[in-house]
């Protein structure tokens, strides 16, 4: 009995809401076709889809999407007759994704993208250019540490890349041209002595390669040409090793993708 006349008065209230919103002056279109005012949106199963004021078919002030479960997907206050806009998006757990503005719909500026399982938690900042990465992009470790520097032009990794151990120490510094490794490779044990330095041309290494222990030591050394080393039978071993140290230095997954680092 108390169940249904709990249901019935859930029934009431959102019967209240409907008509309340009906009652406003929502969802209205100008002769011309223009979307003013406020407007909302529901999906079919009741939940908002989004909320918010045009002006002359354009988007402005305060502007909220929602996922299908009702959870906030978007919070975005726009200007300039509605071709800017600061936004922060969020995960579907709710937790912020990234924050940032967007010109004509394009990423401007600097981004700042989040953890998908800690709040606020900062993983990486990326400057963009009508939507590509141009500039600097840092990624962080959980405990604000740079874990990397990239430098980027048109989406594309472009200049010098560093890359630190979680204690700061430097890991990793190459360079990059057009998304291609080229010129000089250093990697350094986490004492902060060599590992292994070499050259690249084109994503290929080329000429000498040196591999060091960790007392600083040369282990061995190797030559190559255009990715091929000179002797294949009696260098097979350094290339698999070299191989290997390359896997565990430069792979870090995409922040902005995974919304972790590790």
């Amino acid at each position: 009995m108390k169940q249904s006349i709990a249901a019935f008065f859930l029934m009431i209230l959102t019967l209240l809401h409907f008509t309340e919103i009906q009652g406003q002056d929502i969802n209205k279109s100008d002769p011309d076709g223009k979307k003013q005012g406020r407007w909302i949106k529901y999906y079919p199963n009741g939940k908002m889809m989004y909320e918010g004021e045009f002006s002359n078919d354009k988007p402005e002030g305060e502007f909220r999407r929602y996922y299908e479960d009702g959870t906030l997907k978007s919070l975005m206050t726009f200007s300039n007759e509605g071709t800017e806009a600061e936004a922060v998006l969020y995960y579907s757990n709710g937790l912020p994704a990234s924050a940032g503005k967007y010109v004509n719909q394009l990423k401007e500026g600097k981004w700042r993208f989040f953890s998908f399982t800690e709040k606020d938690l900062l993983i990486s900042e990326t400057e963009y250019l009508e939507n590509r990465k141009n500039g600097l992009t840092l990624n962080y470790y959980p405990d604000g540490k740079v874990a990397e520097k990239i430098m980027y032009r048109n989406d594309l990794r472009h200049g010098e890349c560093l890359k630190y151990y979680p204690d700061g120490n430097l890991m990793l510094r190459t360079n990059y041209e057009n998304g291609k490794i080229n010129g000089s490779f250093e990697a350094f044990h986490e004492n902060g002595k060599p590992e292994m330095k070499g050259q690249y041309k084109n994503n290929l290494r080329e000429g000498q390669w040196i591999i060091y222990g960790k007392n600083g030591n040369r282990r061995f050394m190797t030559n190559y040409s255009a990715g091929i080393p000179d002797n294949r039978s009696i260098d097979i071993y350094e290339s698999e090793y070299i191989d290997s140290l390359e896997r565990n230095k430069v792979n870090i997954a995409d922040p902005e993708k995974t919304g972790e680092i590790w």
